[in-house]
């Protein structure tokens, strides 16, 4: 099972999971958040209290501790190897831990490349910053007036804008078939139009992250410089800060040839996964030619380079540039200003970067994560220190956010415990808390094709407490925010939950994860539980129809020639209900351990989705022709009122089927890969 990763992820391929899965098991998509009842050793390990020799005055001071949690880390080789630094802004260290490739023993050194995934945005927000600032760009202007050959199609009677895109709020829904173009010869712009997702919300409105809407921006930057946008980092962003070390394109191993330059491939980390309890070397995700929104690895030096840059407001600490300004202070300023004011209190997006909250200060950065890759950026601009952390392994929890956080939280000398927020819950804080209990669904999915079903089993339950906290479930794991004022409510770490009310006062929709996502409630039909149990109910009502057509044989029963006819549909249509059913289960063996990487290789869709899809029209045909046999069971088959009456049951189970088969997408639906 392809795993969603926890809250800072938002990696390259998080939403596609394994589709199958979703029809029958009830957690597909793993929740944006997990328990944190009691801290886990390494957590414990890692908020230990602050290091008396932890000082900004001296950043190398911060190894001791870094070598104490990997040590407690990787004591069961998992992560394999690790990369950190940590910079202040005229300081930088670097180290690394573990092994780059457990298959070949070879050990990680600050000049081990890691791959960072999500984190390569930052990069198309400090390009967009720059050419915003040279008066190419405006902020506030409808995309499509810098678009040249890929365009936004009109709806909801407002364009989107870079502020939308930088938020991601621009109101797209979820895109797959972009993960599925790396072998198709097709340029940046085909590839952005073949996967181009829909208009499913007003821009500005709703935050689902966009890895689409990224690779948008990204070609923006092409269009209005005149160059590749990859050629526009390399000249104007990497060569000036001396970030020879860093490549944007995947591995040769993966695209056949070499894109990126000599040596720097030799020095990439191997991902890892666990196979049979034990961390196995995988293959890379492949991310062109839509690599924009993730595809850039760098090693531990030109992390650290990075993070001066962006410490200093724009200032190159190394490098060609050293001395010179890429970007002013302010329009540095203007990066760390939120576009969208509506989320006071929770984490959000400040121009591509999210801002939220560490021991009580104001933090900016990034997360990313792709098959065994997790990485973590976040800057505290008020200590002046940022830190950089890549592992080469997926796992849970999120480690580089734990070492992240607690790194800056030995700089600040404090820990980041929510009790310093939490104000007594008064009877209005209650009231909040009963009001937003319901169940949600993630506003980052599929909505118009049929890699929706990819969220089925990701619905958001919030129950609330007596003490006006709010308990939030999802796949399995629950999490508990703690009222911190009206609608907002704060976790253990630095996660928040926000309620956006309509003007009568009800929920429209709940922000969490950082930011990065919302999610708005959901009748029953239109939640997974409605599908499960349309599902449930036309698979027992099947079942007892094969029941009473055994306990006919032999047996004198009313029927008349229509009736026996009728009873043959009747078997029939129960039959490819049970048969539907088999097919997802086939399916779900077939996909269920595999990794986008191995999908990517099979190709998209595969055979298997494919005859779920198929079997799944065959179904709905089978239910409406069930539907319609109504009035010749009541009119010609001469049955007895109660098998009419079990007929009755079983053709309104399969409309309801067929009802939760169209919302989710299984049918009348296209795909979004080729």
């Amino acid at each position: 099972m392809l795993v969603v990763p926890g809250a800072r992820a938002n990696m390259i391929g998080s939403r596609l999971g394994v589709i199958a899965i979703g029809v029958v098991a009830p957690c597909l998509l793993s929740p944006p958040f997990e328990a944190k009842a009691e801290p886990a050793p390494i957590e414990r390990l890692l908020h230990a209290g602050p290091a008396a020799r932890a000082t900004l005055s001296d950043v190398s001071s911060i190894e001791p501790f870094l070598d104490g949690y990997a040590a407690a880390a990787m004591a069961d080789q998992y992560p394999p190897g690790m990369m950190v630094a940590v910079a202040t802004r005229d300081q930088v260290f670097v180290k690394a831990y573990g092994a780059a490739n457990l298959g070949t023993g070879e050990k990680a050194t600050p000049e081990t490349l890691f791959r960072i995934a999500s984190i390569s945005k930052t990069f198309v927000w400090i390009a967009v910053t720059m050419l915003a600032e040279e008066g190419k760009l405006n902020l506030d202007t409808d995309v499509n007036s810098y678009l040249k050959t890929v365009k936004v199609k009109e709806k909801f009677g407002r364009p989107v804008t870079l502020n939308d895109l930088m938020a991601h709020r621009p109101g797209f829904e979820d895109t797959i078939g972009d993960f599925f173009q790396f072998d198709k010869g097709r340029t940046i712009e085909e590839a952005l139009i073949k996967t181009r997702p829909s208009r499913v919300a007003p821009p500005g409105e709703r935050t689902s992250y966009s890895n689409w809407g990224t690779g948008l921006a990204a070609q923006i930057v092409a269009d209005v410089s005149g160059v590749p946008y990859d050629e526009f980092v390399s000249t104007r962003i990497l060569a000036p800060l001396g970030m020879n070390s860093t490549i944007q394109h995947d591995p040769s191993s993966i695209a056949g040839e070499a894109r990126n330059a000599v040596g720097l491939d030799e020095r990439l980390a191997a991902p890892h996964k666990i196979e049979a309890g034990a961390p196995v070397v995988m293959r890379h995700d492949a991310l062109d030619p839509l690599h924009a929104a993730g595809a850039i690895a760098l090693d531990a030096h030109d992390a650290g380079r990075w993070l001066q840059f962006l410490l200093n407001d724009g200032l190159a600490m190394s490098g060609r540039d050293r001395g010179k300004r890429l970007i002013s202070p302010e329009a540095f300023t203007l990066m760390r200003l939120r576009a969208f004011r509506d989320r006071t209190g929770a984490p959000d997006f400040a121009h591509g970067f999210m801002e939220t909250e560490i021991a009580g200060r104001t933090t900016f950065g990034h997360g990313g994560t792709l098959s065994g890759f997790i990485s973590d950026m976040t800057i505290m601009p008020s200590l002046g220190v940022g830190v950089f952390v890549a592992v080469n392994g997926a796992e849970r929890p999120r480690l580089p956010d734990l070492v992240s956080r607690a790194i800056l939280e030995q700089f600040a000398g404090e820990y980041s415990y929510p009790s310093k927020w939490l104000v007594p819950a008064d009877e209005e804080l209650k009231k909040a808390a009963k009001s937003v209990a319901g169940v949600y669904l993630g506003n980052r999915r599929v909505w118009s094709k049929f890699e929706k079903i990819a969220a089925l089993g990701s619905d958001i339950k919030i129950a609330a407490r007596d003490d006006g906290s709010v308990v939030v479930s999802a796949g399995g794991a629950s999490k508990r925010y703690y009222p911190l004022a009206r609608d907002v409510w704060t976790d253990r770490s630095r996660d928040r939950l926000f309620i956006h009310r309509n003007q009568d006062g009800s929920v429209k929709r709940i922000a969490f994860a950082m930011g990065t996502d919302t999610a708005e409630p959901v009748s029953f039909v239109d939640s997974s539980a409605g599908f499960y149990t349309a599902i449930g109910l036309v698979a027992g009502f099947s079942l007892l129809a094969f029941l009473g057509a055994w306990r006919r044989q032999g047996r004198e029963v009313a029927t008349s020639g229509a009736g026996r006819w009728l009873s043959a549909g009747h078997a029939l249509v129960a039959f490819i209900w049970l048969a539907f059913l088999g097919i997802i289960g086939w399916a779900t063996t077939i996909l269920g351990a595999k990794e986008l990487a191995e999908l990517q290789a099979d190709g998209w869709p595969p055979t298997s989705l494919l005859a779920v899809q198929i079997a799944a029209h065959v179904a709905a045909l089978g239910g409406i022709a069930a539907v319609a046999g109504l009035v010749p069971v009541f009119a010609r088959s001469g049955w007895s009122i109660w098998r009419k009456a079990h007929y009755v049951l079983f053709a309104a189970a399969c409309l309801f089927a067929v009802y939760e088969l169209w919302t989710w997408r299984l049918i009348v639906s296209a795909n979004s890969g080729g």
